[in-house]
């Protein structure tokens, strides 16, 4: 799924429908050397070179940082759970370049990516996933979202997102109870599978969509509200810390201030439309 696409489906009444979904503030400071702009244009060419895939995401290109989208951490963890090597190119999506139209028909959006040996362009999230599950029948399998387990369908970014522009007093209530309810119903497909992962033994599609979301909710509903996940969701708690220490989530990390200032930076930009 891409944000313009994810915002159609899920915040129709809101002027925020023009607006980057992944635009904030922060980045991860990675702890290396700066590379020379030399030094870094021969280790780029290098590592496309190898790339079966060219994808580009949320990041700072100046800085060489990871950004916070949700979407291109999907990809990311898709792509790593499935050995399929790539090489990310990091947007900064205030500035991203008109040619991304000629590329995804019409649309300004991340992620999006480049099928090197073929030339093929694609975007969006939820068509990459299925396409790469059929492109690579030989390796991991993961699954197609439609073949994976269902679960909390409203719940990113619909509810998430109506809880936090939502009204102190009766609204914020109710819209708070409706995110409880949306992921307690997560939280009892993991606890009556007695599974893992969402995958059963092993992860699925469904694992990778969810996790990136999760985060989001877990530190931005702290950021914007105050409010934490309740502790008594035990299965989806345990489930989110198995998540933290696969490869594929250590490999596509970004800082939780990143999280907490793009979406501070939404909320307040929601508020300023409303």
């Amino acid at each position: 799924m891409a944000y313009a696409n994810m915002m159609r489906s899920g915040l129709t009444a809101s002027k925020s429908l023009t607006t980057p979904f992944c635009a904030g503030t922060g980045v991860q400071q990675l702890r290396r050397r700066p590379l020379t702009s030399r030094a870094y244009s021969r280790r780029q060419f290098a590592a496309m070179a190898q790339a079966t895939y060219d994808i580009w995401v949320k990041g700072s290109p100046e800085k060489n940082e990871l950004g916070d989208c949700p979407f291109s951490h999907r990809m990311m963890m898709t792509m790593e759970e499935k050995g399929i090597s790539y090489h990310k190119n990091l947007l900064d999506e205030q500035k991203m370049p008109d040619w991304i139209k000629d590329v995804c028909d019409g649309q300004k959006q991340i992620p999006f990516m480049k099928e090197n040996d073929s030339g093929k362009w694609l975007y969006d999230s939820d068509k990459m996933v299925p396409y790469l599950e059929d492109k690579y029948p030989d390796k991991k399998k993961l699954g197609k979202p439609d073949e994976c387990p269902q679960v909390g369908q409203e719940l990113f970014p619909t509810k998430f997102v109506e809880f936090l522009t939502s009204k102190p007093g009766e609204d914020e209530d109710k819209k708070k109870k409706a995110l409880i309810a949306e992921l307690q119903s997560v939280n009892d497909h993991l606890e009556k599978s007695g599974k893992p992962y969402f995958g059963g033994d092993d992860v699925c599609a469904t694992d990778l969509s969810m996790a990136p979301k999760i985060k989001h909710i877990k530190i931005g509903a702290d950021e914007v509200k105050g409010w934490q996940v309740p502790s008594d969701l035990k299965a989806l708690h345990a489930w989110m810390g198995r998540m933290s220490e696969r490869d594929s989530w250590k490999k596509t990390y970004y800082t939780e201030q990143y999280v907490r200032d793009g979406w501070n930076l939404k909320v307040k930009k929601l508020s300023e439309e409303s």
